[in-house]
């Protein structure tokens, strides 16, 4: 059995419905194709999360912009693609404020968000009503 197979075998025993904590008891077992999936060392997993926490926090500061009436919400800190190593969970952010002043890393911020704004389209295709968003997304490439 595949992993995507042993998930909707999940799935499908909760009315359609996965969450993760029923997923990680059933990757448990060693004989589990789910297993693999996980770190099971205690140790290494506890860093991870602990990781995971770090970026948590670090995401969770903004400050508000304000431009004529209207105030937006923005990041303190950014995560830049040309920062990103492949396969590391420790990956570095940048201060907001010193991307906008650099032209290189504000274009790097300006790709990064289509890319990301091309990944909730794929997502979220089937959705006929925002066909318009779509076409907007496309057009920005």
């Amino acid at each position: 059995m595949t992993q995507l197979e042993a998930l909707k075998q999940i799935a499908r025993r909760n009315g359609g419905l996965i969450s993760p904590g029923e997923v990680v008891e059933a990757a448990r077992p060693a004989s589990s194709p789910l297993h693999n999936a996980f770190c099971w060392d205690d140790t290494e997993a506890a860093n991870r999360y602990r990781l995971l926490q770090a970026q948590k926090l670090i995401r969770s500061f903004k400050i508000e912009i304000e431009e004529g009436d209207k105030t937006t919400e923005v990041p303190v800190f950014l995560g830049l693609s040309v920062d990103r190593e492949s396969g590391t969970e420790d990956n570095p952010y940048r201060l907001a404020e010193d991307v906008a002043k650099v032209p290189d890393l504000q274009a790097i911020a300006e790709n990064d968000a289509l890319e990301q704004l091309r990944g909730i389209r794929n997502r979220y295709s089937y959705l006929k009503r925002l066909s318009d968003i779509w076409s907007a997304i496309d057009s920005a490439s």
